[in-house]
């Protein structure tokens, strides 16, 4: 019989947004015993004073604490495989999670999609979420001029406003503005030198953590573009938007919809969250995807508040909001379900 799935956190962020120095902070603390950390270049967290043994071929290390740093090698595939492999050979401590730190200029979209989606590492990981450094002083400018910080932004489940101390409180909520624009409902967390508990970023995708998303809404962009921070906040390329059913509605259809939808529009479809009201189903049911890969289904015991209508957020890029919503429509007509969405 398959062991469980193990959650999988990617922490992202654009070129010296702070990965390295809040990697220095998290490692050694117990909430990330028993985690396993894929490092970028293991020399450069500079925690050589913290290993308590290293693998023969270097690529691997141990802290004290349990936790193992591991080096990429080759393609990041193949590194986490033999991880797992190491793992049940009984040659590496049983970790009980993954945390994988992605370069300054990946797109969290692929990265979750090639992990997720290899044919060796297929029901042996689950996304537990995309957490993405901001940097507190240069952030905005980023934003504005690199798509890659854009995506980082809008995909993630948690942002952390890393170099807090470096701004005052009118630079950081100018910022704040633009996430806000680009991600609604993500929290933001300003970090200040570094410092950060990591249980913060861990068991994001459970139903305790997404209650709070689900009752967040997308900000209407009018309110968020004004005054100075209008040219910063204003990313005409990447947009959020929720539809809303009030009626229960055919799971298989819509899953199918879904489906579709990320398979061939998924490269600008950066993030899909959503809870459901479906026929036959005693318990709400959340669903999440990242651009082409859709996540298996999540039962809640109760639903969060007492609105029980359908809801879900897109975080899109370049694609037309009519499109999501005709498909949608197609297939529950397809089930015999009419059904017209607001928001």
């Amino acid at each position: 019989m398959q062991s469980a799935a193990i959650p999988l956190t990617l922490l992202t962020g654009f070129l010296g947004s702070g990965k390295t120095t809040l990697l220095n902070r998290l490692l050694p603390q117990p909430a990330l015993g028993r985690c396993a950390v894929v490092i970028n270049e293991l020399g450069a967290i500079g925690l050589d004073h913290l290993f308590v043994s290293t693998s023969r071929d270097e690529t691997i290390a141990l802290l004290e604490n349990g936790c193992l740093c591991c080096g990429v090698r080759d393609k990041l595939a193949a590194t986490v495989t033999d991880l797992l492999q190491r793992r049940t050979r009984g040659e590496i401590p049983a970790f009980e999670r993954i945390l994988i730190e992605t370069t300054g200029l990946a797109r969290p979209g692929p990265v979750i999609s090639l992990l997720l989606g290899d044919p060796a590492l297929e029901g042996r990981l689950q996304l537990d979420g995309i957490v993405t450094t901001v940097d507190a002083k240069h952030g905005a400018a980023q934003l504005a001029r690199h798509e890659e910080s854009r995506q980082q932004v809008a995909v993630a489940d948690r942002l952390l406003l890393t170099k807090a101390e470096l701004v005052d409180a009118a630079a950081l909520a100018d910022l704040e503005a633009a996430l806000e624009a680009l991600n609604p409902g993500a929290p933001r967390i300003p970090v200040r030198n570094g410092e950060i508990d990591a249980q913060q970023l861990l068991d994001i995708l459970t139903p305790r953590a997404l209650r709070p998303w689900l009752r967040a809404e997308p900000a209407p962009r009018k309110l968020l573009m004004r005054g100075a921070t209008a040219s910063r906040v204003a990313h005409p390329d990447i947009d959020s938007f929720c539809l809303t059913y009030s009626q229960a509605l055919p799971m298989q259809a819509f899953e199918t919809a879904l489906t579709v939808l990320l398979g061939y529009h998924g490269e600008r479809i950066l993030r899909v969250k959503g809870i459901g009201n479906f026929i036959g189903e005693s318990r709400p049911v959340v669903f999440h995807g990242v651009q082409q890969l859709l996540h298996e289904p999540l039962r809640l015991e109760a639903w969060p508040d007492d609105d029980h209508t359908t809801r879900l957020v897109f975080i899109v890029q370049g694609l037309a909001r009519s499109v999501i919503e005709e498909t949608i429509t197609h297939f529950l007509r397809e089930a015999g379900v009419e059904a017209a969405a607001s928001c």
